[in-house]
């Protein structure tokens, strides 16, 4: 298992990489979107530079706001070409996948089976972008009722060559709970946020200063999973950031995830 954490993209990068890799994490969770690290600021040369001096990997993550599920083909279009934009610094700097979120239509004008349709339609020409770069796409799930575990895993089936992200914040709203998102779909995911919310509102709270049960989610990912996990904490307070890293670590570590502290 490897533990990583996202740049802020209102930041400088090259400053947040920089936190990332003195802090001993093992990856970064390279945010691309605005307005600090958008493609045509990014100097992947520079950026090569500090992954190689910390002994950094790459997961990609593209913005949550992209409309691949608009009504509109034109905004569909541009979700695809915007996608295409950041995957052209991702394949530089070596990132094998890339996270794309989910994008829902008004629930009000268009029907489930549409919504999920305008979704699976841009989707499907992202992955045969993403594979001439070679990268493989990871769909993430989001925080409305829409993003539920069957869901979720109708357009996974629909695009076969896509994989899941697995965001546990998410996936403790609206009645979820992430085990309903593992044990329906865990042969696909590829890559895990996590993040502590009160199980009512997305707060991206380190693990520990919420209520979700996240030792217990740890111990069914371990039966099955030792890839990437990013630590989507977002807090000015950074140290919380490190013990939460510190208490992941050692809680997979210990032979009893029940009993870890």
């Amino acid at each position: 298992m490897k533990i990583g954490y996202p740049n802020n993209p209102a930041k400088d990068l090259s400053g947040e990489i920089a936190w990332i890799g003195e802090n001993g994490f093992d990856f970064l969770d390279l945010f691309i979107e605005e307005d600090k690290a958008v493609p045509e600021l990014i100097d992947t040369k520079k950026i090569e530079r500090q992954l190689s001096r910390y002994g950094l990997g790459i997961v990609g993550h593209t913005a949550y706001y992209i409309p691949v599920g608009s009504p509109f083909k034109t905004l569909r279009d541009a979700s695809v070409r915007e996608v295409k934009r950041a995957l052209g610094i991702f394949a530089r700097l070596g990132a094998n996948y890339v996270t794309v979120h989910s994008n829902w239509a008004p629930g009000a004008l268009f029907s489930l089976e549409k919504r999920i349709d305008y979704q699976v339609e841009t989707l499907k020409r992202i992955v045969e972008v993403a594979d001439s770069f070679g990268i493989r796409i990871m769909f993430e799930h989001g925080i409305g009722p829409d993003d539920s575990p069957e869901n979720t895993k109708v357009i996974l089936e629909s695009v076969p060559e896509l994989y899941l992200n697995l965001d546990t914040g998410h996936a403790n709203l609206n009645g979820f709970r992430p085990a309903d998102f593992i044990n329906l779909m865990k042969e696909k995911i590829r890559h895990v946020h996590m993040s502590d919310n009160n199980r009512r509102d997305d707060l991206h709270l380190p693990l520990g200063c919420g209520t979700t049960d996240w030792r217990r989610d740890l111990k069914l990912l371990k039966t099955f999973y030792d890839g990437t996990i990013t630590l989507e904490a977002f807090v000015s307070e950074k140290e919380y950031v490190l013990l939460a890293r510190d208490k992941v670590r050692k809680a997979w570590e210990s032979s009893n995830l029940d009993g870890a502290t």
